[in-house]
């Protein structure tokens, strides 16, 4: 079903507790670090093998009492597996899976609850992995999309939205860049980086509707 409300339904059962729609839910912690590593062309779809070592900020290793002990460096090849990949290691946990909630790893986790805090969003705006990633999506979007600015824009959304976009978010997305350029004084590539981050930002992007 769709999530897309009906005014009368809404007016009879505003919280859904007869399903008469479908509760918007957001991507779990992997799901949404896999999500982005497919959107810019650079996950690694093989299957089986040793554990992967996502890299993890030196201020989060800094915090254990051997800062960086027992995490190896994976290959950026091998690091952009998917996440049910990722070495656990319950002293030391990925910075970004932590934060969307996932499974504790000191204790069993029958089940898992989806969380909204500021930090997710903070993350999601400010870490080095979802920038670092925005900068390999727009260097995925310039090379298939040529530089033409629309041209990359409309690549952006459609990848991340899994759907045609609008002309007004394709007209608003190419004012961005363009402003970021003309009055950021940014160069092309890093307008449209600014851009791809904002892509990752999208409610439509985390949430499955």
């Amino acid at each position: 079903m769709s999530s897309q409300g009906d005014t009368r339904a809404l007016a009879k059962d505003p919280e859904n507790n007869l399903f008469w729609r479908f509760d918007m839910r957001r991507l779990d912690a992997e799901e949404i670090r896999d999500s982005i590593l497919a959107v810019n062309g650079s996950l690694n779809a093989a299957m089986g093998g040793p554990s992967i070592y996502p890299t993890i900020p030196p201020e989060v290793l800094a915090g254990q009492s051997r800062p960086g002990y027992g995490w190896e460096k994976s290959s950026p090849e091998e690091a952009a597996r998917r996440s049910i990949y990722i070495h656990i290691k319950r002293s030391l946990t990925v910075p970004m899976l932590a934060s969307f909630d996932a499974a504790d790893t000191d204790f069993s986790c029958p089940v898992r609850f989806a969380t909204t805090q500021p930090t997710q969003a903070l993350g999601m705006l400010n870490s080095t992995f979802v920038n670092d990633q925005a900068r390999i999506f727009a260097d995925y979007l310039h090379r298939q999309a040529g530089a033409d600015v629309a041209a990359e824009v409309r690549l952006g959304l459609l990848r991340v939205l899994q759907r045609e976009p609008t002309v007004k978010e394709i007209t608003r997305g190419v004012a961005f860049v363009t402003a970021g350029q003309t009055r950021g004084n940014l160069s092309p590539s890093e307008a449209l980086q600014r851009f791809c981050v904002i892509l990752l930002n999208l409610d439509e992007f985390v949430y499955l509707d």
